[in-house]
C-alpha cells in the first residue's frame, strides 16, 4: 500500500538553554565539569586494567572471569562507581557520578575492537566537556516569561553540599531562551513531552543545559511514493518540487536577505572596533575584555538570524511537505561542496538540512540525501543530461535551457523537480550510458 499511517512510536531529540550567569553557580559548574573529567578518565583506566585482566586470567583458566562473582557486581561500571566513589566527585550527586563512569566504561567497551585492531587510540576525556544529568534531577521547571524560566537542578551529595553551607544539593538556576526553546519547555511543563536524561555542556564561557525530551510525533497521513524535492540555492536558499505534479514549485527564503544583514552587521562591527581606541575610561577599564565588549555583543548576531531563518525556513518546508502528502523529501548530498562555493561555505546551509531532517522526523517523513552530480545539469522533461557548453543550457543564473527538447524553465526548478524523482540517481547514470553509448554510434559515421 502506498499511503500509510504513521506508527505511534516516540522520538528524543535535544535543545539548548543558556543557564544564566552567576558567579557562584558558574564556579560550581566548573567544578563539577573538572570533577566528571578527571572521573572518566580514571574510569577509562580502571576499565583497560580490567580488560589485561580479563585476557591474562582466559588465557590461564581458559575463560573470561566472572564480574560478579569476583566483585559483586554484575557489570563492572557498577565495580569501578565502587572504587572510584570514594577518592573522585564525592561532592557530585550520586546519578551524576554513576552516569559518567557508565558513560566512560560503555565507550571503552564499545571502542575496544577498533582500539585492539590499531585503528583508534583509548578515549580520553577534555577539561572543558559536558557532564550528564539525569531526567531525575531537574525539577521545578517554572515559567518566567517567554524568554526565562527557573528549574532547580540536583548537582551536589549531602557531603558537597554540607562543604559548601548549603541545606542540599539542589540548585535553583536560571534558563534563558530562544530560538522556539521556550515552546519546548512549555511542552515539558504541560506534560505533553516528557524529560529525558540530559546534560550540562559549556560553549564560550557559557554554561547550557543540554535538555533532551521525549514525545509521540504527529500522526498525519502520508503517500510514500510522493516525493518532495528540495534544492539549495544561492539567490534562493531552498527550492521546492514535487514528482506527482508538473506545476508545483515553491520558493522558500532570499539569500540577498541573509547577505545584507551580514554586510549591515559587519560593518557596525567595523565601526565599534575603529571606535573603541577613542573609548572613554569606562570602556576601557583594565583589560581587553572591557574594551572589545560592546564589540562581542554584536559578534553573535549574524549566527542567530541565520539560525532563526532556518528554523522558519524549514518549518515551511516540512508543512508543506505535509499538506502535499510527502512520504518523503530528497535533498542533496552537499558534503564538501563549501570547498567549491564560496557562498554555502559562510552561508549555513547544512544548518538548513539539520533542521527540515528533524522536523520531517517529527512528522514521519523519510529524508534522503542523493548525490547532486548532473541534477543541475538534468532536463526533467526529457531527461536529457548537459555535458559541457554550460552558456548554451545554462545562459544565465535563474535559466536552465534544455538543448535536446528545447525546455525553458527556472533553473532551481528543473533541479528540485530532478531530486524529488525516486531513484534519481540510477536515472542519471543509466541515462549517461545511453547518451555515451549514441555519442560513440555517431561518432563512426562521422568518421
Amino acid at each position: 500500500m502506498a499511503k500509510k499511517e504513521n506508527k505511534i512510536k516516540t522520538m528524543t531529540k535535544t535543545m539548548r538553554c543558556e543557564i544564566k550567569y552567576n558567579k557562584e553557580i558558574y564556579k560550581l559548574l566548573g567544578d563539577i565539569q573538572y570533577e566528571v573529567y578527571l572521573l572518566k578518565n580514571k574510569a577509562t583506566t580502571l576499565s583497560y586494567d580490567w580488560q589485561n585482566f580479563s585476557f591474562s586470567y582466559s588465557e590461564r583458566f581458559g575463560q573470561y572471569p566472572n564480574s560478579k562473582e569476583l566483585t559483586g557486581q554484575v557489570w563492572i561500571s557498577g565495580d569501578i562507581n565502587n572504587v572510584l566513589k570514594e577518592e573522585h566527585a564525592k561532592s557530585v550527586y550520586s546519578m551524576t557520578r554513576e552516569t559518567a563512569v557508565k558513560e566512560a566504561v560503555d565507550k571503552f567497551k564499545n571502542d575496544t575492537p577498533e582500539i585492539m585492531k590499531g585503528n583508534i587510540s583509548i578515549a580520553r576525556y577534555k577539561r572543558d566537556g559536558s557532564f550528564p544529568i539525569r531526567a531525575k534531577q531537574i525539577t521545578n521547571l517554572i515559567k518566567q516569561n517567554s524568554k526565562l524560566y527557573t528549574s532547580k537542578l540536583a548537582l551536589l551529595s549531602r557531603e558537597g553540599a554540607k562543604e559548601r553551607g548549603l541545606k542540599n544539593g539542589q540548585i535553583d538556576v536560571e534558563l534563558k531562551t530562544g530560538n522556539g526553546s521556550n515552546v519546548i519547555l512549555d511542552r515539558l511543563i504541560s506534560g505533553e513531552y516528557k524529560l529525558s536524561d540530559s546534560k550540562i555542556g559549556k560553549v564560550k564561557n557559557k554554561f547550557y543545559l543540554l535538555v533532551a525530551y521525549t514525545f509521540t510525533p504527529e500522526k498525519v497521513e502520508l503517500d510514500e511514493n510522493k516525493v518532495m524535492g528540495v534544492d539549495v540555492g544561492v539567490n534562493v536558499p531552498a527550492t521546492l518540487g514535487v514528482n506527482f505534479d508538473k506545476y508545483y514549485r515553491q520558493f522558500v527564503g532570499n539569500g540577498k536577505e541573509i547577505a545584507d544583514f551580514e554586510n549591515q552587521v559587519v560593518a557596525r562591527k567595523k565601526r565599534i572596533q575603529e571606535s573603541r581606541k577613542w573609548a572613554g575610561k569606562g570602556s576601557v577599564g583594565h583589560g581587553i575584555k572591557t574594551r572589545t565588549k560592546a564589540v562581542d555583543k554584536i559578534s553573535g548576531k549574524i549566527a542567530n538570524f541565520k539560525q532563526t531563518k532556518n528554523h522558519n525556513w524549514s518549518r515551511y518546508i516540512v508543512d508543506e511537505a505535509v499538506k502535499m502528502g510527502c512520504g518523503v523529501i530528497q535533498m542533496e548530498d552537499l558534503s564538501g561542496i563549501s570547498e567549491e562555493n564560496t557562498f554555502l561555505k559562510t552561508w549555513t546551509y547544512y544548518q538548513l538540512q539539520q533542521y527540515i531532517t528533524y522536523k520531517a522526523e517529527e512528522k514521519g517523513i523519510k529524508v534522503i540525501k542523493v548525490d547532486p552530480k548532473y541534477t543541475s545539469a538534468r532536463c526533467n522533461k526529457c531527461g536529457h543530461i548537459h555535458i559541457g557548453n554550460k552558456d548554451n543550457w545554462r545562459p544565465n543564473q535563474e535559466t536552465f535551457h534544455c538543448q535536446n527538447c528545447n525546455h525553458k524553465v527556472n533553473a532551481d526548478v528543473n533541479a528540485a523537480r530532478n531530486i524529488a524523482m525516486k531513484d534519481i540517481e540510477n536515472i542519471i547514470k543509466q541515462q549517461l550510458k545511453v547518451q555515451e553509448k549514441h555519442s560513440k554510434h555517431a561518432m563512426k559515421y562521422l568518421v
